[in-house]
């Protein structure tokens, strides 16, 4: 049986955070979400979290059972902390850190299979200033030690193979060669890595798994977790315009880790996706919108400049234009919002048009009221609406008008103060200010 360790307790200094460095964001999510993703689905026996102090009670972990390493002494220490609460079937373990969100349960899967003792995943270097520890190999590729940067010499640091710091260990191997590691580094603390020459030294199996660089791109600084957005943005992008999606200048427009767009759609540049959207197939969004918690349906456009939040739907073949921000609210099929208008907490019906300017005064203060607008009615243009408020089906709201009543299907309801027009008064307007200047 195989068991699965987390190691998560690292303070992640080099973030300059109060937050720990594994719960940083990634698409939306926490770093460490990725990780147990991928561990997840290779349906382990059991999974253990070694946490810091701060992390153990956060809500991420509530479910996943857990140790805590305090003081951290190392990764060797950290596994340490963790053998005692394995399950006494558990025959070998695989280690790796909370902090590598691109690491995929492809790699995962290839080093549940491994048979050695002891296997570590290597990858090839793009360059030997990079600050990896180095894997010590033998003629035919066997891992012999792993050393790290800080402690390598000259001639090491030419090593072409990096440690990921991902393991398949059998339990009995680290149960007989953990309290053989001592603190005999820079750092003076228990390295999980010199359990290789110490394997190597007494006969066990051992084995390197070679793998892709960019799954191993860890998360210690706020740069690392730039560049790691980065390639999961760029992931994602790829993924959805291999499933034939239109992307215009695809390395401007931002998804979140739940995005779903169907076939047909086409995104413009810097547009914004947040939590909770999903589009149904031919949808476009045109450039510089932010869209959150919303369901688009098909054929329906959005944009340019616009913002959908909370919990909003756009029926089939709604249109959204530029400057109009819809909150909270449903609009109906072919319904129109063309302009310079806020929709909060509203139900809007079929085939209706709201005008440029047109605001449902959905807040008191102290609560939220909700507006009811019936189909194919006319909301003319700088009209406010005061919540509660419901219009009914093929009304028509005259430009301008403050509607603090329910208006009936079918009727006009306008609001406005009387117009007043005095002959000559623009010209004698002008003429007392002119000469005050």
């Amino acid at each position: 049986m195989i068991g699965v360790i987390i190691l998560a307790a690292g303070q992640g200094k080099r973030m300059k955070s109060s937050i720990p460095k594994v719960l940083h964001l990634l698409g939306g999510k926490p770093v460490v979400s990725y990780t147990l993703e991928a561990v997840s689905s290779l349906h382990p026996d059991q999974i253990l979290m070694v946490l810091s102090p701060e992390l153990k009670d956060s809500p991420l972990f509530k479910d996943i059972p857990s140790v805590v390493q305090n003081p951290p002494k190392g990764t060797a220490d950290a596994v340490h902390v963790a053998l005692n609460h394995l399950t006494p079937d558990i025959q070998h373990v695989i280690i790796l850190c909370g902090d590598t969100p691109l690491l995929t349960s492809q790699t995962l899967q290839t080093l549940k299979q491994s048979s050695a003792d002891l296997t570590v995943i290597g990858f090839l270097l793009d360059h030997f200033e990079q600050s990896y520890g180095r894997i010590m190999t033998d003629e035919y590729q066997c891992p012999q030690a792993i050393v790290e940067y800080k402690d390598a010499t000259p001639e090491q640091k030419q090593i072409p193979w990096a440690n990921s710091g991902v393991y398949k260990i059998s339990v009995a191997l680290l149960r007989k060669l953990l309290p053989q590691i001592a603190a005999h580094n820079q750092a003076q603390e228990y390295y999980l890595t010199d359990l290789v020459e110490l394997a190597y030294r007494q006969g066990y199996s051992l084995k390197m798994q070679p793998a892709s660089a960019q799954e191993f791109h860890g998360i210690n600084t706020r740069q690392d977790l730039s560049q790691a957005e980065e390639i999961l943005q760029n992931q994602w992008r790829e993924n959805l315009m291999n499933q034939g999606v239109t992307l215009f200048q695809p390395e401007t427009i931002i998804l979140h880790h739940d995005t779903k767009i169907g076939t047909d759609c086409r995104i413009g540049p810097f547009v914004t996706f947040g939590p909770g959207v999903q589009l149904e197939p031919q949808v476009t969004i045109l450039p510089f919108c932010h869209l959150e918690n919303t369901i688009v349906e098909s054929t329906a456009c959005v944009g340019p400049f616009a913002h959908i939040r909370g919990n909003s739907r756009l029926r089939q073949g709604a249109m959204v234009g530029n400057f109009v921000e819809v909150k909270g609210s449903t609009l109906g099929k072919k319904t129109k919002a063309k302009h310079l208008a806020y929709l909060g907490d509203a139900t809007v019906g079929d085939q209706t048009n709201i005008g440029a300017g047109v605001v449902t005064c959905n807040y008191n203060g102290f609560k939220k009221f909700k507006t009811t607008i019936g189909d194919k009615a006319m909301i003319g243009a700088n009209s406010s609406l005061i919540a509660p408020l419901s219009i009914g089906h093929e009304s028509l709201i005259a430009a301008g008008s403050v509607i603090t009543q329910d208006v009936p299907d079918e009727a006009l309801s306008l609001s406005r103060p009387s117009q007043i027009i005095k002959d000559g008064g623009g010209k004698r307007f002008q003429s007392k200010h002119k000469k005050s200047l």
